[in-house]
């Protein structure tokens, strides 16, 4: 359980308005980890639940001012998640899936879900839905009191530099990723093959892998299970990229700890969405991992 609180702007006796609340639920830690980022520097004040139970547990006290619920979670999903909460409250409820079909999505509306987001398209759009309902819901917007943490050293380009491991034997594709990193002004390392791959793995350490799901000496679920168990890289974050990612694949992946999916061929401003998010979460890490030896 995380509980953490939008620092107060520096100076102010009051403020005007006091900052929403939300209150989100995912069992996938790395996605957590970049949720409250994302969302404690737009201002908001944040707790954070492991599953469904939890989120549960937690809403009361906390009366959050709108709910974010991961459709697949062990012990209680977002859909029934949903349900309960609606017994006492109409605040708005997302999804944030990383796939949803027709049938799921009818059964969570008919809960109360009053919005879908997919994962594929990257925090930056959730951020998006949550301002819109927040309006809707309260009538004004909320101006972010932007965190002097996630704004100081750890964005500024050339400290805290992150390291990506592109795995992919497609060059083109491959030319597409480093594009995307390079601006980001971000290192990398690419290889063609898994056995490649773990051997960087344990050579360079990244802080992101971003591979192809088919390759030519296994898949990606193997080679990123084989990377955290033999080579303590436990804190990968990872990002699988496929042409047809199937709902059997993607549950595959999560029980690996990787909940980031892009298909191709890559649509350009999506990868950049969720790649970004994902240097954003690397940088936070090596920030905290820098001021834990200082």
């Amino acid at each position: 359980m995380t509980d953490i609180q939008s620092p107060a702007s520096e100076g102010a006796i009051t403020p005007p308005v006091p900052a929403p609340k939300i209150l989100f639920a995912d069992d996938a830690e790395d996605l957590r980890e970049v949720m409250e980022m994302v969302l404690l520097d737009e201002g908001y004040q944040i707790q954070a639940a492991r599953d469904g139970c939890e989120a549960i547990a937690m809403f009361e006290e906390f009366q959050p001012d709108l709910v974010i619920l991961d459709m697949h979670m062990p012990l209680m999903n977002g859909t029934d998640a949903c349900a309960v909460i609606r017994e006492t409250s109409d605040v708005p409820i997302i999804m944030f899936t990383a796939a949803a079909d027709a049938t799921r999505v009818k059964g969570a509306i008919n809960k109360g879900t009053t919005d879908f987001v997919l994962k594929s398209t990257g925090i930056a759009q959730l951020a998006e839905r949550v301002a819109f309902h927040l309006v809707k819901k309260n009538g004004a917007l909320h101006q972010p009191v932007k965190s002097a943490v996630v704004q100081g050293s750890a964005s500024t380009p050339g400290q805290f530099t992150s390291t990506t491991l592109i795995v992919d034997p497609d060059k083109q594709n491959r030319s597409c990723i480093k594009s995307i990193i390079t601006r980001l002004s971000q290192k990398f390392i690419e290889v063609d093959t898994a056995a490649e791959a773990i051997s960087a793995i344990e050579q360079h350490d990244p802080d992101i892998v971003i591979t192809e799901w088919s390759l030519p000496d296994t898949d990606a679920t193997n080679m990123l299970t084989d990377s955290k168990r033999d080579h303590n890289a436990k804190k990968l974050i990872g990002i699988v990229m496929s042409n047809h990612i199937s709902h059997e694949i993607q549950r595959k992946l999560q029980y690996a700890g990787i909940d980031n999916f892009l298909s191709k061929p890559l649509d350009t401003w999506k990868a950049e969405q969720m790649i970004g998010d994902c240097v954003k979460l690397a940088r936070k890490r090596l920030q905290r991992r820098a001021s834990k030896t200082a």
